[in-house]
């Protein structure tokens, strides 16, 4: 499921909701995010792969309000069919979030939309930065360039329209029966699934329904936003069943009120939170994932070096640099636009930029590293010289070696 962060997330390092984000796990940004959000109840789903890593962290490492629970699914499933495993346990409508997902919206502005309009589900969707996809490795040369048609009605903030990984050099075509639904369409090309969602709880039912829907991006959502405007569709599916009871009981409770609003005896409606005045990215290839560590790296208000670390006084770490607990640096080196983990051992005369250290690293006497990433327990030799490079866990690069655009795994 991760091989776009290959090699990061192989089972000598760790996966992908543990990778460090200026030293902490981006599953930590998550938690706090929903702690924020006052959800109590979270359930995080793992690959096997990842059970005793992810494990330990909840039950040992976190310091968060939260207790979560963690369910496991075999490799390489979908985010519905890892849903599908976990049916009996939603209760609720429920929200589904991405472990990579870094964003600087107030959970309550994103919650009290869904709540005043109460649709099938509510999707963020987001401009991303400049940079999102630039930084760090140079040698994902496939990042992810897949782009997005999507259509909003803006006066209802209603997601109408949505095909996903299309050439964008292709015409692409819309259905009447959408136009005459909604006439007013904008199309954006620039926008993001940020893979945050809220759902109905009949849409666990649906997913459980129809084993072929597999991805919630690419599978779930296009089908719920046709629905809504073609009506043999949402009835061959047996959707408009599905959300009947949910329909009929928020009809008494609404009719009486201030509020009701025609949308409501719609069985489908789409809503999205277009959110393009902060931060939002996720770091679900390697290059974007190298952009929001810089991002979390600059905006981190921890201590720029660690009280445990010791540095030479003759050594340099810019303001734009994080140095971890017990890491040692001995004299001349010099740190900038860089993040060095926990418990790692830094030479004499080491030049490291625009890079990513985790834990447990060793870095010989006269390293040069330059846009990489070296993962855990991994040891550079000395006099090597690498830029743009992937070090996988526990690798060691023999001295005097040099690499531009390289991957190394054990």
């Amino acid at each position: 499921m991760n091989y776009r962060l290959y090699p990061l997330t192989e089972d000598n390092n760790m996966p992908k909701a543990l990778l460090p984000l200026a030293n902490k796990p981006m599953l930590h940004y998550v938690l706090d995010w929903l702690e924020r959000a006052g959800i109590t109840d979270v359930i995080i789903i793992s690959e096997s792969s990842g059970e005793h890593k992810i494990g330990h962290y909840i039950k040992v490492v976190y310091e968060g309000k939260l207790k979560p629970t963690l369910e496991v699914v075999k490799e390489d499933v979908g985010t519905a069919d890892a849903l599908r495993t976990i049916k009996d346990k939603i209760k609720n409508d429920f929200v589904v979030i991405s472990c990579d997902l870094i964003l600087d919206l107030p959970p309550h502005q994103f919650l009290d939309l869904h709540r005043t309009r109460d649709p099938t589900f509510t999707a963020l969707y987001y401009e991303p930065n400049k940079s999102e996809g630039s930084g760090g490795s140079g040698n994902n040369y496939k990042d992810d360039k897949s782009k997005q048609f999507v259509g909003v009605d803006i006066n209802q903030s209603r997601l109408i329209y949505v095909a996903p990984e299309v050439d964008l050099d292709q015409e692409f075509s819309l259905r009447m029966s959408l136009l005459w639904k909604f006439p007013r369409v904008n199309i954006h090309t620039t926008l993001q699934d940020s893979h945050l969602y809220i759902f109905k709880r009949w849409v666990i039912d649906l997913i459980a329904q129809k084993k072929a829907i597999s991805s919630v991006r690419e599978h779930l959502v296009p089908l719920l936003v046709k629905c809504q405007y073609q009506k043999n569709l949402l009835e061959r599916e047996g959707i408009d069943k599905l959300a009947k009871l949910q329909e009929n009981h928020q009809k008494t409770a609404l009719e009486y009120s201030a509020t009701w609003d025609e949308k409501y005896k719609e069985p489908v409606y789409c809503q999205v939170y277009i959110y393009n005045t902060g931060f939002c990215g996720r770091g679900n290839t390697v290059p974007k994932y190298c952009d929001l560590n810089r991002h979390m790296t600059k905006v981190s208000t921890e201590s720029r070096v660690s009280p445990s670390a010791e540095v030479n006084a003759k050594t340099q770490v810019g303001s734009d640099s994080l140095v971890g607990n017990d890491t040692k640096i001995d004299e001349r080196t010099s740190i900038k636009r860089a993040t060095i983990g926990s418990h790692c051992i830094i030479g004499k005369n080491v030049k490291i930029s625009n890079s990513i250290l985790m834990d447990d690293i060793i870095i010989e006497d006269n390293v040069r590293l330059d846009g990489c990433v070296v993962c855990n327990n991994a040891k550079i030799m000395e006099k090597s010289v690498l830029k743009d490079c992937e070090v996988g866990g526990g690798y060691v690069v023999v001295a005097e070696s040099t690499y531009h655009f390289n991957v190394f795994i054990l």
